[in-house]
Order: structure tokens, then C-alpha cells, then sequence
């Protein structure tokens, strides 16, 4: 609790005052300082989604951050975040270090970076915290889910980066990173996690402890002004501790699912005057290892999203984004059918609609709506039943940020 009363005296000090923010940076020698604060608005019709909550309708769900960066010589620069949300029974407004970085700029083609660092698994994980960057207020969930944003925003550990052009053939970005990936169970991995073992006898048990990984992206900037081209890739090994109950406290044990997963992406984006284009296909390949034996599984999760400004207060975005739990399995013919659950738990497809109005400068506010088919993203530990294959859910959502 100290440190949430801190961080968020230290947040109303800055932005109410941001009309001297320019003074105080002049101050606090050379220091750029950023933050936001948003408050959203979660209802749903069938099931309770997202946060546990939804179906009467949930105002667990904010975000808040600032951060810090500074030019400390002609070629390095050294930043910070702090960041608190909430959504549903996750999180709770924790304080985290969401990024902090050294970043060493020696040539355009080269640079390096250490600290914990922004993965570049998708479009746009890297900016996923900007709400100004966007229409819609809940990310595609086939590539962005947001139980699992803390496990996949970034990694501690170093980095190479670099723009290089490549003549009439437009120019390539890159980046590469590897190190550790930090896994706060209550960011929501346990909740997912056990969400995914019900029925079974099985649950978490204990902290998942994450191997090296290492993930890259790179992106052709065509010669067609606006037209990006990239591909992606995380690879990654964890040890999941778990709780067999078998009913009986004298044989019940402990025991560990070993996962070996790759995941790699494409994305395209196109930019032409008001109108923005993106779409991306990711397949989620996991080996997991359990009592000696090892099962395969190949998610795939594509989306394809459109925004039009239409004037300098209103924006109208859409986009339509599909998962499948198993690609080889798309139409739910292996699911086991319960009177709760049906084939449709192999898939998800969802609908969405936003509208976004910029107050000024400092303030923003969307509305959005979702027509879904579908239940491979509904958690069974939010909803018993999950029986109705066509449901609705909306998102309201007022941001500040300087």
C-alpha cells in the first residue's frame, strides 16, 4: 500500500502540474518525464470475461505509469517505467518495474541495449501501453491477451538493434534480445494456467521458473511509403510445478510439467494518410512434458484490424481477430463435449467495433463493442458454464496522459 500511495502521489505531482512539466525537465537536469492513467468500463452479456466480474458489469480495470529518460551522453540513454493495473481479480494495482534500460546508440546500423527490455513479439507489444497510439481499447486477444501481459512485455537481459538502409529497396529495422523471462504468477499465468487444468486433478503449485529466451524481430520498411513488412519470433523453456490431488492427502503429490515453446509471427501495416491498415498470423508451437511423456500442440492465432481519422476529435477502428487453441483441431471435433462445454471451446472469433474522441491533447475516451463465436479464450475458473456459443461483451474506457 506505501508503495501505491507513492507512486500515485508521484503521478498527481507530475501530471496536474504538467503545464510546467517543460521547467520542471529543465530542473531535474534534462530528465524527460511521461505518464498515464486510465480508468475502463468491462460489461458482458453471457460470460464474464476478462475480468471475473464482467456480467455485472466491472470498473477493475485501470492502468497507470510513468516514466523517466534521460540523454545522459551524445550516444546513451538510460529510462524507466512504473506501472500499476488492474483488471478483474489480477494484478490489483501492484507496482512494477514495467521496463528500465541502458540503450548505447554507436552507429544507425548498431546499437545495444541492457536492463529489462521491451519484447518485439508482434506489431505492437512494444507500444501496447500508449492508448494514444490506438483505437481500440481491448487489444486482439488471438495475439495480445491481456491476463498474459506481464509475462510477455518484456525480458532482463541485453539486446542488438539497428535501421539499415538497403537502397531502392527501402530500408530493414531489427532488433534481437535474449535473457530471462520474469513470471509474476499474479499478473494472471496462474489464472490462465489453472483456467486450462480444470477437470483435471492437476493445478499450479508454486512459482513457474523460466530458461533463457530469445526473441527477434526484424521489418522491411517497403519502398511503398507507409507499407511495413516483419517477421517475428520468442523462444522460451519453463518448469511449471504442480499439485496432483488425487482425493486422498496420503497419495496426493507434487510434480512439474516441463514446456518448450516457439512462437513466430508475420505482421504487415500500412499507413495512408488517415487510414491504417495491420494484420498479423502467429503460430504458438509448445512441447509439453509430463510424467515422462510429451504431447504437441500448435495454437494459431491470426487478426486483421482497420482505423479511419476522420477529424481531429474522432477516430472509427475495427478489427476482426480469430484464435484456435489447436490449428490441427479447428473445428472442435476432439473436444470432449460435458453438458458446459462444447466443440466451440476450440475456437474464438471475435468482432470489434471502436470509437475514440480526443478531448485535447491530454485526454482521450473510446467505446467499444464485441460480437464473439466462440469460447477458446473464456476462462472455466470465471465461468462454470460454458455452453452458449454466440455472446457480447463492451469496454468503455477515459484515459489522461502528458
Amino acid at each position: 500500500m506505501r508503495k501505491i500511495l507513492i507512486f500515485i502521489a508521484a503521478f498527481m505531482t507530475i501530471g496536474f502540474g504538467s503545464n510546467a512539466l517543460a521547467v520542471e525537465a529543465d530542473v531535474l537536469g534534462g530528465v524527460s518525464i511521461h505518464g498515464f492513467i486510465s480508468q475502463g468500463f468491462l460489461m458482458s452479456h453471457e460470460y464474464n470475461y476478462l475480468s471475473h466480474n464482467s456480467r455485472t458489469g466491472s470498473f477493475e480495470y485501470n492502468e497507470m505509469g510513468i516514466n523517466f529518460s534521460k540523454q545522459v551522453a551524445d550516444k546513451l540513454r538510460i529510462g524507466v517505467q512504473i506501472f500499476s493495473r488492474d483488471l478483474g481479480n489480477v494484478a490489483n494495482n501492484k507496482v512494477t518495474i514495467d521496463w528500465a534500460y541502458a540503450d548505447y546508440k554507436w552507429q544507425d546500423w548498431l546499437g545495444i541495449r541492457a536492463g529489462k527490455l521491451k519484447m518485439p513479439v508482434g506489431i505492437f507489444n512494444e507500444t501496447r501501453d500508449i492508448d494514444m497510439l490506438r483505437t481500440c481499447i481491448v487489444m486482439p486477444q488471438s495475439l495480445y491477451p491481456e491476463l498474459m501481459r506481464d509475462v510477455s512485455i518484456a525480458l532482463n537481459g541485453v539486446g542488438l538493434y539497428g535501421y539499415v538502409p538497403i537502397g531502392p529497396a527501402g530500408s530493414l529495422d531489427y532488433v534481437g534480445i535474449v535473457g530471462s523471462m520474469g513470471i509474476d504468477n499474479e499478473s494472471g499465468v496462474e489464472k490462465y494456467m489453472n483456467s486450462t487444468l480444470t477437470g483435471t486433478p492437476l493445478a499450479m503449485n508454486g512459482d513457474i521458473d523460466a530458461d533463457t529466451a530469445i526473441t527477434g524481430r526484424i521489418k522491411w520498411n517497403t519502398p511503398l511509403s507507409g507499407l511495413g513488412l516483419s517477421a517475428n519470433m520468442l523462444k522460451f523453456k519453463a518448469v511449471m510445478p504442480l499439485f496432483y490431488d488425487t482425493g486422498n492427502p496420503l497419495t496426493s503429490f507434487s510434480t512439474a510439467m516441463e514446456m518448450d515453446q516457439m512462437i513466430y509471427g508475420i505482421g504487415v501495416e500500412y499507413i495512408w494518410e488517415n487510414l491504417s491498415l495491420a494484420g498479423e498470423y502467429r503460430i504458438s508451437d509448445v512441447d509439453s512434458t509430463l510424467f515422462g511423456t510429451t504431447t504437441n500442440k500448435k495454437a494459431e492465432n491470426y487478426y486483421v484490424m482497420a482505423s479511419y481519422r476522420f477529424n481531429d476529435w474522432f477516430e472509427l477502428g475495427s478489427y476482426y481477430s480469430i484464435s484456435y487453441a489447436d490449428k490441427d483441431d479447428r473445428y472442435g471435433d476432439n473436444v470432449v463435449e460435458t453438458a458446459t462445454r462444447k466443440d466451440h471451446s476450440a475456437w474464438q472469433k471475435d468482432l470489434a467495433l471502436s470509437a475514440r474522441f480526443d478531448i485535447n491533447s491530454n485526454w482521450i475516451f473510446k467505446v467499444e463493442g464485441h460480437k464473439v463465436n466462440g469460447t477458446s479464450n473464456v476462462l472455466a475458473v470465471d465461468n462454470t458454464d460454458r455452453s452458449e456459443k454466440d455472446w457480447y461483451y463492451g469496454a468503455a474506457k477515459l484515459t489522461f496522459s502528458f
